[in-house]
């Protein structure tokens, strides 16, 4: 018996040595993804509105793209304090103490949000690529302009903490982490796009939709989000409409609005929203295996 609990110990012992060993390995790898740093080489030129309206499109832009994770009043909140992901803050954005208003420029405002490099050439962690380094040059201007013109908020969060299964997701690339290992430095910013080109402009707008239903529109499986094929192939426009501007599913199912941002595409105009339902209809269907 004693022999028997001497192997059983031996074997305890020597998984937990490899798991030791695998999560060291892991958080020197992580850590070292975490603290690399990137030079934005891509030429870019703004040129920051004051007019109302630009701004109030800016703000437009905000509350569709940045408001879910730095709050209506920009200055940011706690956006994680699980153990296992960590104690993360998002940013303040606004020109109050500790805000990246006050303390970046325009154009280094401008390479956080496309590329994911901070003002000291560190990553942003956690920003949507997908659509961040979609945002044409005109939005961008606007989206400055409303973050230029925003009251000032002072904030003193503490520096993130990254938990350890927020490193095993970055590590394992289960989930885009860092905006900088997915966009080339020296890729200049999208163009701006017209909205009289139906398609164009809805491939455009669209993008915002990749980041849940993935860059095919198939749905992600790690963030269990569904396929819009089901829509997109079965649905009628009209059925489209009311989904994304009431929740309220065909079949009479109300989406939830923390899962599904339906709210966010009443800032669409109609014309918008038909844009991207005229490019998802463009498509070819892809098909989950």
């Amino acid at each position: 018996m004693k022999r028997v609990l001497k192997w059983i110990g031996i074997v305890i012992g020597g998984l937990l040595g490899v798991i030791i060993l695998a999560y060291g390995v892991m958080w020197a790898v992580s850590a070292s993804r975490l603290n690399r740093t990137y030079e934005v080489t891509a030429n870019f030129n703004l040129n920051i509105p004051t007019d109302p309206e630009r701004i109030a499109a800016g703000e437009k832009l905000f509350t569709i793209y940045c408001e879910s994770c730095h709050d209506a009043n920009l200055a940011g909140e706690l956006f994680s304090e699980d153990p296992a992901f960590g104690e993360i803050y998002s940013a303040n954005l606004t020109g109050g103490e500790n805000g990246i208003s006050r303390r970046y420029s325009d154009e280094e405002i401008a390479r956080a949000i496309w590329y994911g490099v901070k003002q000291d050439g560190s990553p942003t962690v956690g920003m949507p690529y997908e659509f961040n380094h979609g945002i044409h040059v005109g939005d961008m201007e606007n989206l400055i302009a409303y973050l230029r013109s925003a009251p000032p908020v002072d904030t003193n969060y503490p520096p993130p903490s990254y938990g350890p299964m927020l490193r095993v997701f970055h590590t394992a690339n289960l989930f885009p982490l860092v905006t900088a290992e997915n966009v080339a430095m020296s890729q200049p910013p999208p163009a701006i796009v017209s909205p009289d080109d139906t398609l164009a402009y809805g491939a455009y707008l669209s993008v915002f939709c990749t980041a849940c239903h993935g860059p095919d529109f198939t749905g992600i499986a790690i963030a269990e989000t569904p396929s819009l094929w089901t829509a997109v192939t079965t649905w009628t426009e009209a059925e489209f409409e009311r989904a994304i501007t009431t929740g309220v599913l065909p079949d009479g199912r109300q989406m939830d609005p923390e899962m599904m941002p339906w709210p966010s595409f009443n800032l669409y105009t109609e014309a918008e929203r038909h844009a991207i339902w005229a490019y998802l209809q463009s498509l070819e269907p892809v098909v989950q295996e």
